[in-house]
């Protein structure tokens, strides 16, 4: 009897095996159904990297980017079921932040799911207005140790012949070591018709002032760099030997406190009617002032008001085009952050909001942190 039993059970296991395996041939995998799409890191820093994406459907699908978007790429723009395609992206080497989005479709297009990536700009960058033809935005890049990346960023002033800002970050292994080069030379980035050229300095008396001090970047390649003429404004030997040049020292101290201080020095041309020739005999507009925005990142948030505010704290100072005694540095040129962008009209570290949040940033910029005056007793 068990034996008997032992065959129709295996008869029957057979026949329903059987059922089941034709009703699985005979079902189709559906062509078209919802769609989902999906990434861990919907924004990221300036720096070129890569991620996966989540695609889940139970159907063909396709990805695509909704507006035009050159700065990133996907390993695959098809498949069909769940997959995990990778999103690639260049460093960004722009003065804002941009964004792009990422839109799945089933086959007919009926279903679509989308998500938007974004990329913020370095932190150090003001508001950049590229509408504005008169101006260009350019960045340098450098090699120093273990670190490749961006060495500076300025906004060039075609008439003017000078830069109307520079923007770099600043730490003890971004400087380097080394020593002056005093290779004087052309910008690369620009023709020599759209520079000032400056190899025998400036006939007016004028000394050739950088924005981006020698001394921050000490490594020989990159000490080469601050000497392109692009960095150079005509300023007075009153102001560029005396207070500008310890202010410059005062930078470089801090930065050696901080994981990184973000820096922007500026020449302001509003209404200067002054001018300087070079070596060609075309007039360079001499800024009627300058002025340094700057923004120190602290982990852990052991300097000042960081610990508050995501780690970080700002000062600025703006000086007119004269002499100044040492003294009048902190006690006087010195100025919240929001305060130096309603003397100079411009929206300084203009994404900083999206690394700590407008709140945040709103501390940062609008606070006189005394951690700036005691750090320098």
């Amino acid at each position: 009897m068990k034996s008997s039993f032992r065959r129709i059970a295996a008869v029957a296991l057979v026949a329903i095996t059987g059922a089941a395996a034709f009703l699985s041939c005979g079902k189709e995998k559906s062509s078209d159904g919802p769609v989902s799409v999906t990434i861990a890191e919907e924004s990221v820093g300036p720096q070129a990297g890569n991620q996966f994406i989540s695609v889940k459907a139970d159907s063909e699908w396709t990805l695509s980017f909704k507006e035009e978007c050159d700065w990133a790429s996907l390993s695959n723009a098809s498949g069909s079921g769940n997959a995990h395609p990778v999103l690639s992206w260049t460093a960004n080497e722009q003065g804002a932040a941009r964004s792009c989005t990422i839109e799945a479709r089933s086959a007919s297009g009926k279903y679509r799911s989308s998500v938007t990536f974004s990329q913020l700009a370095w932190l150090e960058l003001p508001a950049v207005d590229t509408s504005d033809s008169g101006t260009g935005f350019y960045s340098h890049n450098m090699t120093v140790g273990k670190y490749e990346g961006r060495n500076y960023s300025f906004l060039y002033d075609y008439d003017a012949r000078v830069a109307r800002w520079v923007a770099y970050p600043l730490n003890k292994s971004l400087i380097g070591r080394g020593s002056r080069t005093d290779q004087w030379s052309l910008d690369p980035k620009l023709s020599a018709q759209q520079q000032a050229v400056l190899y025998k300095g400036f006939s007016s008396g004028y000394q050739r002032g950088h924005q981006l001090p020698s001394a921050d970047r000490l490594s020989y390649s990159t000490n080469v760099t601050t000497f392109y003429f692009t960095n150079m404004t005509p300023q007075k030997g009153e102001l560029n030997e005396k207070a500008w040049a310890t202010l410059e020292g005062y930078v470089r101290n801090w930065s050696y406190q901080f994981d990184t201080l973000y820096v922007v020095t500026g020449a302001d041309i509003r209404g200067s009617v002054d001018v300087a020739y070079d070596n060609e005999g075309r007039e360079v507009t001499v800024p009627s002032g300058y002025f340094k925005a700057l923004l120190g990142y602290k982990k852990g948030g052991t300097l000042g008001i960081t610990g508050s505010t995501g780690g970080y704290t700002a000062i600025g100072f703006y000086f007119e085009h004269r002499y100044y005694s040492d003294g009048a540095i902190m006690s006087t040129q010195a100025m919240t952050v929001d305060e130096l962008e309603k003397m100079t009209g411009y929206d300084f570290f203009v994404n900083l909001p999206g690394t700590i949040g407008s709140d945040m940033a709103a501390k940062v910029e609008s606070t006189r942190d005394n951690w700036w005056w005691n750090s320098n007793r």
